[in-house]
């Protein structure tokens, strides 16, 4: 199958722009939801939980009606409840109100993170899939950071919930751009669509779920993270964000270079690449921060296993999508964004009780511990499954 340049790159606008809206969502609740910090942790796990217990119904639904539908109510159920959290936190100040409906948010990012994966395995084959799914990611966690920066620009100026308007009014805006866009990627071929998820992709991906899931956990942390920043003295909110969008500049160039070096060279060499990468950088990461070194320094220091660390993304999305049936790409994708949703939730609660008890560094060992034992499980899996 040719490359169809421009489908493809049309397909990553719509996942960019909702990812800047999820984002700057995600850095107004992390300041401005109420309760402690353990109680934030919560209401932002509750994004993702939901997100990962919708995903196999997002999932379904894309192989049923279609990419371009799927897509289109992910953005007006987003939208919906960006206003509604907005009116939780002002009216109630209710950390439970506000995590229900936070959470019930994350269904909304479960139609749209899955239809844009399967479209971008539609537009790709296997020469080419590494590539595809490092733009992806790069555009993806690009989005994400913008969208962060946009939070704590928001915030800085407001300095209050007034600044989920000025968001609401934005997204609106570049929603109603962008759907002209979103095109439909659906093959015309026919088959069966199993409800049950493994049914659509090999057992050889199986062994890269424990990397996956740790991997979201981190982020999850990460996300976390920029919340406890904001504490340390003389870090400001805008300067959280900056240093967020320039970890993820990182992380998004090497997805792109290490998704190209996967077409060539193959899935599991890089995929061992990245286990090396995120070794070393957390083990920075934590050493850094437990001694009491600038977290901004931190990063920095760790950038280089960061960018090494950015081969395993996309390299396990192609090789998924590598290993899954034509007609089941949505509902194998929604595997990955279940492990997703689970692994962010657990990362943000986690992290609110590693902060409380060791504060920055805790986060770090807090991941450090994590990755190692989903290393083990690989292993283990890899070893067991041929």
């Amino acid at each position: 199958m040719k490359l169809n340049i421009r489908a493809l790159t049309l397909s990553y606008l719509p996942v960019l722009i909702a990812r800047i809206g999820s984002g700057a969502n995600t850095f107004l609740i992390s300041y401005l939801a109420p309760g402690s910090n353990i109680a934030v942790g919560f209401i932002l796990a509750s994004y993702p939980f939901v997100e990962a217990a919708s995903s196999f119904v997002a999932g379904h639904i894309t192989d049923r009606v279609g990419r371009r539908v799927t897509m289109i109510l992910g953005y007006s159920w987003i939208l919906t409840f960006t206003a509604l959290v907005y009116l939780t936190i002002v009216i109630t100040g209710s950390p439970t109100l506000t995590g229900v409906i936070n959470g019930l948010m994350g269904f909304g990012a479960a139609l749209i993170l899955v239809s844009s994966l399967t479209m971008i395995t539609d537009l790709t084959e296997l020469g080419h899939r590494g590539l595809g799914m490092g733009v992806f990611d790069f555009i993806n966690i690009l989005g994400y950071a913008l969208g962060y920066m946009t939070g704590a620009v928001l915030y800085q100026i407001t300095g209050n919930a007034s600044s989920f308007i000025a968001l609401l009014a934005l997204m609106v805006t570049l929603y109603a751009v962008v759907v002209k866009y979103i095109i439909e990627t659906k093959p015309r071929v026919s088959g069966k669509v199993y409800l049950n998820p493994l049914k659509g992709v090999s057992r050889r991906v199986i062994p890269t779920l424990p990397l996956w899931f740790s991997i979201t956990t981190i982020l999850g942390a990460a996300i976390y993270a920029g919340r406890a920043m904001g504490r340390v003295e003389g870090v400001l909110p805008i300067h959280v964000g900056a240093l967020i969008l320039g970890a993820v500049t990182i992380v998004g160039l090497g997805s792109v270079f290490f998704g190209h070096l996967s077409d060539r060279f193959g899935r599991w060499r890089l995929i061992t690449i990245g286990l090396l990468g995120v070794v070393m950088g957390l083990v920075t990461l934590a050493t850094l921060l437990i001694i009491n070194i600038n977290p901004i320094i931190t990063v920095l220091a760790a950038s280089p296993f960061i960018f090494m660390a950015s081969a395993l993304v996309p390299t396990i999305l192609a090789l998924t999508g590598d290993e899954s049936l034509v007609t089941m790409r949505g509902t194998s994708m929604g595997l990955y964004s279940l492990v997703l949703g689970v692994g962010m939730g657990l990362g943000n609660i986690l992290s609110g009780y590693f902060y409380t008890k060791m504060g920055l560094g805790g986060i770090a060992v807090l991941a450090l511990v994590v990755f190692l034992t989903a290393l083990v499980l690989y292993a283990v899996l890899r070893a067991v499954i041929k």
